[in-house]
């Protein structure tokens, strides 16, 4: 069941802080096609933007004619989760990286971390003397999130794959990155239009 802030915010018809305008660029809107987005960026008032969003769950509804969404309320729950996690200082989590993968692909079966420095060691700035890099005090972290068979069958059978595995370059406390962002857009593609139910 929702909690009454993800109930709010599925009532107003766009997250908190997220004005009509750009709702486009916000979590909920992950699973717009491409099509989608053009007709987005077409719209010119307040009212169709309002419908459009409107639309977008009710084209995902898997139950159409009952009072819940399940697909809407699946979605916002994989928000607040990733709000939670993933969160980069002022950056909601889900709209880091990571948070980006999970709102779309749910929880991974399991995942790899591992961490090093940016850069090798010291450098040989004069003959005797030895200059550490500032960067050689950084560290990056390398996430690896894993999607398997067996607890993401049908995840791996929408993206016609045997096995997943997305990877992230984390530097702690500022950023985040997918290491092929290219790769994971086609994948969010057959996610976004396979998330679709009732035609328009």
């Amino acid at each position: 069941m929702l909690c009454e802030t993800a109930l709010a915010i599925a009532l107003a018809g766009f997250p908190a802080g997220v004005s009509a305008e750009d709702w486009s660029t916000s979590a909920e809107a992950y699973f717009l096609t491409i099509e989608e987005r053009k007709d987005w960026k077409r719209l010119g008032s307040d009212e169709a933007r309002a419908e459009f969003r409107r639309e977008y769950w009710r084209r995902r509804d898997p139950t159409p004619g009952t009072e819940r969404n399940e697909f809407q309320e699946l979605v916002l729950s994989r928000i607040r989760i990733a709000d939670a996690r993933f969160a980069i200082g002022k950056t909601a989590g889900s709209r880091t990286a990571r948070g980006l993968v999970f709102v779309v692909f749910g929880s991974p079966a399991a995942q790899r971390q591992t961490m090093g420095p940016l850069k090798s060691g010291p450098e040989m700035i004069a003959p005797g003397r030895m200059g550490i890099p500032s960067e050689a005090f950084e560290t990056r972290e390398w996430h690896t999130w894993v999607y398997d068979r067996e607890a993401n069958p049908d995840l791996l059978a929408m993206l016609g794959v045997p096995g997943l595995e997305i990877a992230f370059i984390v530097e702690p406390g500022r950023r985040d990155e997918l290491e092929d962002a290219s790769r994971f857009q086609r994948w969010r593609e057959i996610v976004a239009r396979r998330s679709i139910f009732a035609p328009r």
